[in-house]
């Protein structure tokens, strides 16, 4: 009897098995509007750095097709496809039936610059110590028509940087805002730089990235581009830094953060974007007083508290200090830990005497506070996968996403204060 209600519930209850998806679409030539035969196209997994795991290739009418075991539809996926020299990226997202439907959009390249423009220009400059950190965002538009794709070996976005600047970093906003590092390659000129990645239609983020040294108290920041511009903003930390500029108009002050925001509007191409900064910068946290060491003691007791400079704590010897030595050994453990609260609560009081002399600080702990957020979210999202309790495709998805924010978290690192106001202010 006990194995004939064995054998029912092992006739009728569902088959436990992993479900096959399909995944589907068309390649389409977005310049002629003409489907892209023979092309091939790949399937990606993140598993192990971006695996390929699927190959396919379009017929007469652009279409493929992936099928069989090796798709999940619980993983994530990513389709790539190469088409002229470029390489284009689709995200997958598998419907409730296991299968997906993915349209990807290729480009003719062309080695001839088309008609680039920036659509918004945003300079972010941090003055502190004797360091100048700026950073450049440039929204590039491709208005292309018909639309193409502007790839050419020998440079695409062409940019100059003014004389004392440090060799830039540079990167591309890439899929799910992953940053693509990019290989900057000097120009004829000084300051002159380029870089080979292919401009497709539309917008494209760039961010350059440089040091200069500010010791003489004076910077010439900006640069030259060859393409127009339609705004222009600039944010400067701290406040109190003189800005002499033909361009840029005042247009408010975060007396908060203590940045200063001005604005350009309506820039001809090879327009030189400069301004002459000059002014007492912000006193590096390396130089204060007090050191590293108590800045971490006072983070423990007073999170939200800003930061002070050349504080000095002064902890008052308790009563129980001056007993015999048999009696302190005894409450020798006692006395640490009330000696550890004091410190804290007299840290912070020490602290909001010194905080009109030095700004930015809160908004360091705001973002040391988020990226500690993300590796906490990224080791929880590990933990749910490991238990089973996430879809393999909804675990790479957050993955991604969480590993993209955070890697914008800690690139923005040096530069907070100024997009702490910028975020604000910029349309995302």
């Amino acid at each position: 009897m006990l194995f004939l209600c064995a054998l029912a519930l092992v006739v009728f209850s569902p088959t436990v098995t992993r479900a096959q998806g399909r995944i589907e679409g068309q390649v389409l030539n977005g310049t002629t509007n003409q489907p892209a035969a023979d092309q091939e196209v790949r399937l990606l997994s993140p598993r192990g750095g971006m695996q390929q795991v699927g190959k396919a290739s379009t017929d007469a009418s652009g279409r493929f097709a992936f099928t069989g075991s090796q798709i999940d539809p619980s993983s994530f996926y990513l389709l790539e496809t190469t088409f002229e020299g470029v390489r284009y990226h689709e995200p997958v997202q598998f419907g409730s039936a296991g299968s997906a439907t993915v349209g990807i959009t290729v480009y003719d390249s062309t080695p001839t610059e088309p008609e680039l423009r920036v659509h918004l220009l945003r300079i972010l400059v941090e003055l502190e110590g004797a360091k100048a950190r700026v950073r450049e965002e440039y929204e590039v538009q491709n208005a292309s028509q018909p639309p193409r794709a502007f790839a050419n070996p020998n440079g695409t976005f062409r940019f100059k940087l003014p004389s004392g600047a440090r060799p830039p970093n540079v990167s591309v906003t890439g899929l799910m805002n992953m940053q693509l590092p990019q290989t900057p390659v000097a120009g004829k000129s000084p300051g002159e730089f380029s870089i080979g990645y292919a401009l497709k239609p539309g917008r494209t983020t760039l961010t350059v990235d440089y040091e200069a040294d500010y010791s003489a108290a004076k910077l010439l920041v900006g640069e030259r581009v060859p393409y127009p511009i339609d705004h222009a903003e600039l944010y400067i930390f701290p406040s109190t830094i003189a800005v002499d500029s033909p361009l840029f108009k005042p247009a408010g002050v975060d007396s908060k953060n203590s940045i200063q925001k001005l604005e350009a509007d309506n820039l001809p191409g090879g327009a030189s974007v400069e301004a002459r900064l000059s002014g007492e910068a912000a006193v590096s946290p390396r130089s204060e007083s007090g050191g590293a060491q108590h800045g971490e003691q006072a983070e423990e007791g007073q999170q939200e508290a800003p930061a002070g400079q050349g504080a000095e704590v002064k902890v008052v010897p308790d009563s129980m200090t001056r007993l015999a030595v048999p009696i302190l050994a005894c409450f020798l453990l006692v006395f640490l830990w009330a000696l550890g609260v004091r410190v804290a609560k007299e840290w912070g009081r020490v602290k909001r005497r010194g905080a009109a002399s030095v700004t930015g600080q809160a908004g360091r702990k705001r973002l040391s506070a988020k990226a500690e957020r993300l590796l906490n979210s990224l080791a929880d999202l590990d933990e749910l996968f490991a238990a089973g309790k996430i879809v393999e495709k909804d675990y790479w998805k957050e993955r991604l996403e969480l590993k993209a924010r955070l890697v914008e978290n800690l690139k923005k690192g040096a530069s907070l204060p100024l997009e702490s106001y910028a975020g604000r202010r910029a349309p995302q």
